[in-house]
């Protein structure tokens, strides 16, 4: 669906939140996540706290009534009793500090004097305590702003905190946790609304990735790096979609999200003219579905569970209207009952005939006295949880008459479309931290880090392209990779004149062998490319024998020198290449030189250069 941005009064602001890799920020715990060996499991139900403000934040009062178990799980060297709030947090990870405070200096952002540690209140049960350590690192001023295509977008604060707890698994109403990215620090930049459309949105954050990838000490990989995406209309509201991944999909789940808004500006249009209000309750309506036949009310009733009905007054058909991709408002209006724990709801807008319940929604239809423009719904389930949910459709539909509600919301990868999470957090769930001392930055030490501030990545490539010849596009690809630094390192060691042939190797050989030989090569140690590059450039072996031994590496974990010897993969010299050649034509007269040539390479591969094995068949075979 095409948009013109600029009429809707389109408004949409990132935040980009990236792992580091130096440990996790208040232990001494790793931040490896291989989550082998469990130690510990721990269960925790959340409970209400007052921000500094004194008042509960209503995303926390929303979790608080949800009743949720939360387990969690920890693993060897990777969690310890700080995570689980059983251990005062211990001094501030610098590392983790000095990254960020030069990631502020980049962007020219202001560095508060003070750095207050705070605690923020973590409504989701993705931390043990119930909250995370957060400070304020870096706040926007007027020159903090990134050049875009587009024009500049300016930063609006940045903050050094925990990552979060990952989800497990689901089981009913328990959430199970690993501690083991829990306490992982986090760089957490937002940038001020200033994007102007969806495929700005991905280059803004395209550009700041590649800043926070331009220091050595940040992690990499699907997952390390995620988006958090405001977006907001004319009209509308803001809301906030958490914890996108997929970069190159950005614009689509923003172009979704601009959808459901403008669908929920035109229902509340729809319905005001038409004068709804939605006054009806839920009632219970149990008595009318204590005989069904429906598998799924039967089962529901037969574990002394309820049937409550609700009728929304002219809302007839909106749930079979598609509001954003291939998600329809059905699928919307059920993601506020499911936030309660139940599997979903029935309705008059779907076939009633899949369900076997054409006569008991007769009966309920009759008894709250629908008209054709109603819509009757019901939900089934245990009695708490199933209060609550109609409870919240209820509630979700009047606010169709509002528009757009500011909420949070998570999304679905598959297809770009987002669920309903839990209200939109306010201001009052931040806490002082009282285990840790604030921190003082004076001129002295952001002078020292200003100085170290290591060469960004944009730069890097413009080098690369000047320094050693590469094109554009592999300059690019390389500095994108995370091998710059062994790339540099191998071009040192064995000279300029090797740096394309490195280069080539980083940007298109290792992604052949990842995807023909499906070998994780982010897991192969710098060690073995010095040391195969090392014996291709001393001509031990020739270019073909390198991927021979990385595959056999894979295999063994042998040395490179015993790979060579136990494979017979030492260079031949030309002259005893050509005494092979030879010997093939001598003996193969009747072939063919295509048929030779294939003899020759079988015979030869992993031995001798191609180039060379080509211009000796090619001159013997012509004798």
């Amino acid at each position: 669906m095409g948009f013109d941005y600029s009429k809707l009064g389109f408004k949409c602001g990132i935040e980009l939140h990236q792992e580091l890799d130096v440990g996790k920020l208040f232990c001494s715990c790793c931040s490896s996540m291989k989550e082998e060996g469990q130690i510990m499991e721990v269960s925790r139900k959340l409970r209400l706290v007052a921000g500094e403000t004194g008042d509960v934040d209503p995303a926390v009062q929303y979790e608080f009534f949800r009743d949720r178990t939360f387990v969690y799980h920890g693993y060897q060297h990777e969690a310890c009793l700080v995570d689980i709030d059983a251990e005062p947090p211990h001094k501030i990870n610098q590392d983790a500090l000095e990254i960020a405070l030069k990631v502020a200096f980049i962007l020219k952002m202001q560095v508060p004097s003070i750095i207050r540690i705070m605690r923020k209140v973590v409504a989701d049960g993705s931390a043990p305590s119930g909250f995370q350590r957060t400070s304020v690192v870096g706040l926007g001023v007027s020159c903090s702003k990134l050049e875009t295509s587009k024009g500049p977008v300016g930063m609006m604060s940045m903050n050094l905190e925990e990552d979060s707890c990952k989800i497990e698994k689901r089981a009913g109403n328990k959430v199970y946790y690993s501690l083991s990215r829990l306490g992982i620090p986090l760089i957490e930049l937002g940038t001020m609304p200033d994007i102007k459309d969806p495929e700005h949105a991905k280059e803004v954050a395209l550009r700041i990735g590649r800043i926070f990838r331009s220091f050595p000490g940040v992690k990499r990989g699907i997952g390390t790096i995620r988006q958090d995406v405001n977006v907001s209309i004319g009209g509308g509201s803001r809301v906030e979609v958490k914890g996108w991944q997929d970069l190159y999909k950005l614009p689509l789940l923003i172009e979704n999200e601009v959808e459901r808004q403008v669908m929920l500006l035109n229902f509340k249009k729809k319905l005001i003219d038409k004068k709804v209000t939605f006054r009806d309750k839920p009632i219970e309506c149990t008595d009318i579905f204590k005989d069904s036949k429906s598998r799924v009310i039967s089962i529901s009733i037969g574990s002394k569970g309820v049937v409550y009905g609700l009728v929304l007054r002219g809302l007839a058909g909106f749930l079979k209207e598609k509001i954003s991709g291939p998600k329809h408002f059905g699928a919307e209006l059920a993601d506020y009952a499911k936030a309660y724990g139940v599997k979903g709801m029935i309705h008059t807008d779907e076939d009633l005939s899949k369900y076997g319940l054409e006569q008991e929604f007769g009966v309920l239809c009759k008894k709250v006295r629908s008209k054709p423009d109603d819509l009757v719904l019901v939900i089934a389930g245990p009695k708490s949880t199933v209060v609550k949910a109609i409870n919240a459709v209820h509630g979700r539909a009047k606010i169709l008459l509002k528009g757009v509600p500011e909420e949070t919301r998570v999304p679905n990868h598959v297809d770009a479309t987002s669920s309903y999470a839990r209200p939109l957090p306010g201001g009052a769930r931040m806490y002082p931290e009282t285990d840790e001392v604030d921190i003082v930055i004076d001129s002295k030490m952001l002078s020292a880090f200003q100085k170290s501030v290591p060469e960004l990545l944009e730069d890097k490539e413009k080098r690369y392209v000047s320094e050693f010849g590469l094109s554009e596009q592999i300059a690019r690809t390389l500095v994108d990779s995370g091998y710059c630094l062994l790339f540099e390192k191998m071009v040192s060691k064995y000279g300029k004149k090797y740096a394309k042939k490195v280069a080539n190797f980083f940007v298109n050989d290792l992604s052949d062998l990842r995807s023909r030989e499906k070998i994780d090569t982010g897991k192969l140690p710098d060690s073995l490319f010095i040391d195969v590059f090392g014996c291709y450039v001393a001509g031990k072996i020739v270019y073909g024998a390198v991927f021979v031994i990385i595959k056999e590496y894979v295999k063994c974990s042998e040395s490179v020198a015993t790979i060579i010897r136990d494979k017979g993969l030492k260079c031949l010299s030309r002259s005893d290449a050509e005494k092979v050649v030879c010997n093939i034509v001598a003996t193969k007269k009747l072939l063919s030189s295509g048929a030779i040539m294939g003899i020759v390479m079988k015979e030869l591969k992993g031995k001798v250069d191609g180039v060379v094995i080509s211009e000796l068949v090619r001159k013997h075979c012509k004798k």
